[in-house]
């Protein structure tokens, strides 16, 4: 059996919109135990969150409120094969709901979540293994949408509108028009992404530099992602990947040949790269405009 971790789960109340599913468990078997088919599966997880009372982000844990299903949560089966109290008795398949209030570990503000936990087969069915689903299907104060600092401070008026759009679409895991907004807006800032990796200072920045320069007059792309594949900073190497190819190759093919959920996916995947990758690149170019200040006023101290 693989389960989400607390991390995960955190991620999935603070960071996803109304109604997207994740699979929390992984082949649940006879002999393993019990993971989110329970309301007390759901009881002390911790996640972060912008507290609406203190307007920063906080720790927070979970407490299920359901008073009735704390009680049955005490009931213990005395036959394992007995069908838990979540799973539906015609279907045999897991179908029920939790009213989750997350407590602000600083001011005990609380964040109300209504969770729906499914599975794809039932119960008798374990030996093969149980896939278990959770959707968000309630949120109060409700889910936002908005864009962070970073990138409200890197990208254009039109992108950001494109970007808030990208999330609306999202919200409601409208997957085809939340990807087609987010890739108009990697096609109109991936060349000034490029452009402020040139502007850094990093082992193979000068092939960098030049290669933007030979793009500012053949306007060949892939001939410039090539030279950004080679070098890159190292605060971008460390992920394995080069995030600038990711997301210049989802500029080729055809919206329409991905299936919505496919689409969904791809959303959220675009939307944390490009939060992170635009983070780091304000994070470098503060550092270095930093450091140039500092020299700069060295330089002056000791004329």
């Amino acid at each position: 059996m693989k389960k989400i971790s607390d991390q995960e789960f955190g991620d999935f109340l603070t960071n996803k919109s109304l109604y997207y599913k994740i699979k929390a468990v992984d082949k649940l078997t006879v002999d393993d135990s019990s993971a989110y088919i329970y309301h007390f599966d759901f009881k002390d997880k911790p996640f972060k969150f912008l507290c609406p009372q203190e307007k920063e982000i906080q720790t927070f844990r979970t407490e299920f409120v359901d008073g009735f299903h704390m009680r049955l949560s005490g009931i213990i089966r005395t036959n394992p094969d007995e069908l838990p109290y979540t799973f539906d008795e015609k279907t045999r398949k897991l179908d029920f709901k939790v009213h989750l209030q997350g407590i602000c570990q600083s001011c005990k503000q609380k964040i109300d979540f209504l969770i729906h936990a499914t599975s794809d087969k039932k119960w008798e069915e374990r030996k093969e293994g149980i896939n278990i689903y959770l959707q968000k299907i309630g949120q109060y104060p409700p889910f936002e949408i908005g864009l962070n600092k970073s990138l409200k401070k890197y990208l254009s008026a039109e992108d950001q509108e494109n970007y808030k759009k990208a999330l609306t679409c999202l919200s409601i895991s409208y997957g085809i028009g939340s990807y087609s907004y987010l890739r108009r807006v990697i096609e109109n800032e991936i060349k000034r992404i490029i452009k402020d990796i040139s502007e850094l200072e990093f082992d193979g920045a000068i092939h960098v530099r030049e290669a933007y320069q030979d793009f500012q007059s053949d306007f060949q792309m892939s001939k410039l992602i090539d030279v950004i594949n080679k070098y890159l900073p190292s605060s971008l190497k460390e992920l394995g990947d080069n995030p600038i190819r990711l997301l210049y190759e989802q500029l080729s093919g055809g919206i329409h040949e991905f299936a919505d959920e496919e689409c969904v996916e791809k959303s959220y995947s675009i939307d944390i790269l490009m939060n992170y990758l635009i983070t780091k690149l304000n994070e470098e170019k503060y550092q270095l405009n930093s450091v140039k200040d500092a020299m700069k006023n060295l330089r002056k101290n000791n004329s």
